[in-house]
């Protein structure tokens, strides 16, 4: 069952919507319909939907910003464009403004609008899971330099802007590389994952864990007030990480 929400506003439309799609044979189209934007946000605020429908002249709005309200609402929801206008200029800003495709009302039959709003279901499920390559440490799932950096400046500028302290953690694993050419890389691996675990059940949802290369890793947490705070994770963590690992029946022990 795919739920998709059909933002339109002229009742002719969205029937013609509902008909087309309830003749496609093989998947089931769940429609829930908004006549206005205002109302469409809010569904989507309270509901989960696999897929949004959207015409971009609504009583409430009008143009691409429809789209950017859209996204910043649900940013993980495809959002695909039902437009009255065969306009390829403006189809194209459409796709840089984040829509996944850009439908001409009228035009192609079920197959056509079913395909084009599955397609972009798949499309926006590539493109996340792409992103979430970029940004994240493949072997233990932390995200990577690139993202700790970028998250580091956001939170710098916060902590300026409020005048509140936060603490930044580097640290390295010790005889990692013994482990490795001892034991071999996969032992190693299960060592890095083992830690990287560790560390997360250290800190609290809201810190960021990152996995900054080989055995290198760095915390940085906003919710300290004061430097004996950070001392206090910094033990916990290092009392965490003294425990004996246990890898395929080997017994190891590593320190940071």
């Amino acid at each position: 069952m795919i739920k998709l929400l059909l933002v339109e506003d002229n009742p002719v439309d969205a029937q013609l919507t509902r008909d087309l799609l309830a003749e496609w044979p093989l998947d089931q189209f769940e429609i829930t319909h908004a006549p206005i934007l205002a109302e469409g946000l809010t569904r989507l605020s309270r509901d989960r939907f696999d897929v949004v429908l959207l015409d971009l002249s609504l009583p409430d709005t009008h143009g691409l910003s429809t789209v950017t309200q859209v996204l910043a609402t649900s940013p993980g929801v495809p959002v695909v464009v039902l437009s009255g206008h065969d306009d390829h200029p403006l189809a194209l800003k459409a796709l840089q403004h984040g829509a996944q495709d850009y439908l001409v009302k009228g035009e192609g039959g079920t197959d056509f609008l079913a395909r084009s709003i599955l397609y972009a279901i798949e499309r926006k499920r590539a493109q996340e899971r792409l992103t979430y390559l970029a940004q994240h440490d493949q072997l233990t799932g932390l995200i990577n330099r690139a993202l700790f950096r970028d998250r580091l400046i956001h939170a710098m500028a916060r902590s300026k802007r409020k005048d509140h302290p936060l603490a930044i953690m580097l640290l390295d694993l010790d005889r990692f590389k013994a482990v490795n050419d001892t034991l071999g890389h996969d032992i190693g691996d299960l060592l890095l994952q083992q830690v990287a675990h560790r560390l997360k059940s250290c800190v609290s949802e809201v810190d960021t864990v990152a996995r900054m290369g080989g055995d290198e890793f760095a915390i940085l947490i906003e919710a300290v007030s004061t430097s004996e705070d950070a001392t206090t994770i910094i033990q916990r963590i290092q009392d965490s990480l003294a425990l004996p690992y246990d890898l395929q029946g080997r017994e190891i022990v590593s320190g940071a």
